[in-house]
């Protein structure tokens, strides 16, 4: 996890250590919350405008209807811009979008910079994502400490000072926590692996699917692939499969 480093370790001259460079704040960039607002305004205003002149639709559907997406919009919007990361020499403040939660620098087991899977497939999404590791296991985003918003190496590296200097001489890692965290960790990468796995193996399903078409198979080959059999039977097998064999790996690998 970080190494262990009590409140008295003395910086070189001139250097402020982490907490000297408390507090700090991070949010949405102003371009970004523009952009944001732009991209619920577009998106309201193409479904209400087919809506308000769908002749069709009665009128206590429609209203209610575009009452209630309005709403939810601009829940969303106001939401969003709330959500925040505060850090002061007590703990660590996050704030989503429809819970807080206080990290106290004593019981935060590890802070990491971790790849983004949604980035792959979402654009404009962050790569980097920070998180921070409580003593129950639970592993808690820090909103806004990503590379669209931040140097995520110069902050990973003031967050990590700060809870090194903070968090007390008395601080040891919990094995309680590492083993929640370490099992977290194996089921995270199964069900990524598990995806990966099913992508990959899209195409060749998808050719034994057409194989009857173009082939005189058996009756009974040609009766196993349907596209029931290998979509709905064979990808959620593939899934568990591979999901299952990471999992194992990861948990023997760890020693759990």
């Amino acid at each position: 996890m970080g190494r262990q480093c009590g409140v008295g370790r003395r910086a070189e001259p001139g250097v402020a250590v982490g907490y000297e460079r408390l507090p700090r704040e991070y949010r949405m960039r102003r371009s970004r919350k523009h952009a944001f607002l732009w991209v619920i305004a577009f998106g309201t205003l193409s479904l209400a405008l087919p809506l308000w002149t769908a002749d069709d639709l009665p009128s206590s559907f429609r209203y209610p209807f575009l009452i209630a997406w309005v709403a939810l919009m601009g829940w969303l919007f106001h939401a969003t811009l709330r959500c925040r990361t505060a850090v002061d020499i007590k703990a660590i403040h996050v704030r989503g979008m429809a819970k807080r939660r206080r990290l106290a620098w004593e019981d935060i087991q590890d802070i990491r910079a971790e790849l983004n899977p949604a980035s792959a497939v979402q654009s404009g999404a962050a790569n980097i994502l920070v998180h921070a590791y409580g003593r129950d296991g639970s592993k808690v985003l820090l909103p806004f400490v990503d590379d669209l918003h931040v140097n995520v190496e110069r902050e990973l590296e003031l967050l990590v000072g700060a809870w090194e200097e903070l968090r007390g001489e008395t601080w040891a890692p919990d094995p309680q926590a590492a083993f929640l965290i370490d099992r977290r960790d194996a089921r995270q990468a199964a069900l990524m692996m598990g995806f990966a796995a099913v992508m990959l193996a899209f195409i060749p399903l998808t050719v034994l699917m057409l194989l009857p078409l173009f082939m005189d198979l058996p009756e009974w080959l040609a009766s196993a692939l349907t596209p029931l059999m290998v979509m709905g039977v064979g990808a959620p097998l593939i899934f568990v499969l591979a999901a299952t064999a990471s999992y194992r790996s990861r948990r023997s690998g760890s020693g759990g």
